[in-house]
């Protein structure tokens, strides 16, 4: 026996989980280490066989084979979130029966640096394919993004948030609601699970942490977090280019209406419709022309038939004076002017008059005589952008050399 007080004087000066088992895999001996590691004291574990403790069905199988071919043997396992390389071999026991030795030695580092590391390999591989099937569309990349994420790691992907709403996922709508209330990349616990909040632009990625992977997780969302931006930004650009070719295909089409033979008032009801494309502020809109000091509405867009029959003296144009010469102007307080307007009734059934009425207002002059005046509408406080200002501007400076060549 005194072979077997030396192993156990060693195993207790061990830097690792150790123990001793009896050929029935019941443990015989365990050093503080393992009573650490186990998050249990020596009473609770001490003839109590290991698949009772750790509920791992294969250690006996796996001890069986030890004691038959008298062969160590190495194996993983996962104990209170820790990674462990397991040492199994044959001891002889005092009765002359083998029972089993064993050392745990923690890998928990290195298998969460290449558990990260294949993550984010992953993360990589699948943005950009999202990336490839995205067609410029942000919604599209990130949702095909968290389905390609949850096909390979169901147990991790949870729930993607957009603007604050639900859009994929698991509805657990008081999950949503404490997610809600979260504005950074934060952990938290719910139902007695941990779970990560990455916020990224106008989205909210929820996932679940096992506890093995928690150390990892803040490290992840801030990989996930830099490359799912940098993707962002170039469909941003790939939109901005989109966006670029249309406005330009738009003006070219209004260029070349000017070489068909139809009516002013034809060319801009077909200018009209070229303009609520690219302009994508606009809700409704509406043309007018100046004939004989009467302003006639002569194109609309979204607006009823009160306004497509309006007519207005010039005397009575109240954005006009707020405009300038082949200028372009959002007017901020337009509501004010449509509620002390004499047609205040017809303003206010077509919403005019709502502090939330906003208008991007292009005026086309030809010598001393306004002629065209064109109103882009929106009705939810909604600001245009610069670009929007600028394609209204290039349309305003065409139209007043195409009115000047038609000499209307």
């Amino acid at each position: 026996m005194r072979y077997l007080y030396f192993l156990q004087q060693f195993f207790e000066r061990l830097p690792a989980p150790a123990f001793i088992k009896d050929n029935k895999g019941r443990f015989l001996w365990i050093n503080k280490e393992l009573e650490n590691a186990l998050e249990l004291t020596e009473d609770k574990i001490i003839g109590k066989r290991e698949v009772e403790i750790l509920d791992f069905e294969e250690i006996a199988e796996i001890d069986r084979k030890v004691m038959r071919s008298r062969r160590n043997h190495s194996h993983e396992i996962v104990v209170n979130g820790r990674h462990y390389s397991v040492q199994r071999m044959p001891i002889r026991l005092g009765d002359g029966n083998y029972g089993v030795a064993g050392v745990m030695f923690d890998i928990t580092q290195k298998v969460l640096e290449q558990t990260l590391y294949k993550l984010q390999n992953f993360v990589e591989e699948k943005i950009m394919e999202a990336l490839s099937e995205a067609d410029g569309d942000i919604v599209t990349f990130v949702t095909s993004f968290s389905r390609k994420f949850h096909a390979q790691y169901p147990h991790i992907a949870v729930v993607l948030l957009k603007d604050n709403e639900y859009l994929i996922g698991e509805k657990d709508e008081k999950l949503i609601a404490k997610v809600k209330e979260i504005d950074e990349v934060k952990s938290f616990v719910y139902e007695k699970k941990n779970y990560q909040v990455v916020p990224i632009d106008r989205f909210k990625f929820v996932v679940h942490v096992p506890e093995q992977y928690l150390t990892m997780a803040k490290a992840l969302a801030g990989f996930l977090g830099s490359h799912v931006l940098a993707a962002l930004k170039i469909l941003d650009n790939q939109k901005m280019y989109k966006d670029i070719i249309a406005k330009f295909d738009s003006i070219i089409k209004i260029i070349q209406l000017w070489n068909e033979k139809e009516s002013l008032e034809e060319y801009l009801k077909r200018m009209l419709d070229e303009l609520v494309k690219i302009i994508p502020e606009t809700q409704k809109a509406s043309v007018w022309l100046l004939e004989n000091d009467i302003y006639k509405c002569v194109a609309v867009y979204n607006y009823d038939e009160d306004v497509k029959n309006l007519i207005i003296k010039s005397s009575e144009d109240n954005y006009g004076p707020n405009i300038g010469e082949n200028n372009v102007v959002e007017l901020l307080e337009a509501y004010k002017l449509n509620r002390e307007s004499q047609y205040k009734d017809i303003w206010e059934r077509a919403g005019v008059t709502s502090p939330t009425f906003i208008p991007l207002v292009g005026s086309v002059k030809v010598g001393d005589k306004k002629l065209v005046i064109i109103s882009l509408d929106n009705f939810e406080g909604e600001r245009f952008s610069e670009s929007s200002k600028k394609v209204l501007q290039i349309f305003v400076e065409l139209l007043s050399l195409y009115i000047s060549s038609k000499k209307v």
